[in-house]
């Protein structure tokens, strides 16, 4: 899938599963259909995407941008450049290095010890990172929903007061 194609909403004929991709989806052994979109679901933007799903704050996507452009930094030179704290800045480079958007390097320093340097990524890999987290992000909220399914069904089965369809209904 490339940044030009975006992706499709694909549903089963057959069992009803959704899939997102591009070209031909198979499920049940038959091609999977186009769905149509939810319109009752708001269209994200990226600053939610980032924000929601990887749990990046404006600071942190202003260091993520910092490095990007500055090339190899270390906290310090950041922290200088964008003026937050080292802490703070350090704390939020982990975290784009575990996202796999920044690379984090140790160096040893010639008068001893050692530092560490946040480096780019190029562009392509932190779009494929994005996108595979992204997408365990989505298999476990898929799992959340079927989660509650599971939970509202075994609610209702144990409610002998009222019929099932009233504790769907909205007075």
């Amino acid at each position: 899938m490339t940044p030009e194609e975006p992706p499709e909403l694909f549903s089963c004929d057959h069992c009803g599963n959704l899939a997102v991709g591009n070209g031909s989806i198979t499920c049940c052994e038959t091609t999977m259909n186009p769905a149509e979109p939810v319109d009752a679901v708001a269209k994200p933007d990226l600053e939610s995407i980032l924000r929601h799903v990887f749990q990046m704050s404006d600071t942190e996507l202003e260091v993520c941008l910092c490095v990007m452009e500055g090339g190899t930094l270390t906290v310090t030179e950041l922290a200088d450049q964008i003026e937050y704290d080292r802490s703070v800045i350090s704390r939020h480079l982990n975290h784009l290095a575990e996202l796999g958007v920044v690379e984090k390097q140790r160096r040893l320093i010639k008068q001893g010890g050692h530092v560490y340097v946040y480096r780019p990524v190029p562009p392509e890999t932190v779009r494929q990172q994005l996108m595979a987290a992204f997408a365990t992000w989505v298999q476990d909220a898929t799992e959340q929903i079927g989660t509650l399914r599971q939970e509202k069904v075994a609610s209702i089965a144990d409610t002998d007061d009222e019929p099932a369809w009233t504790l769907f209904r909205e007075d």
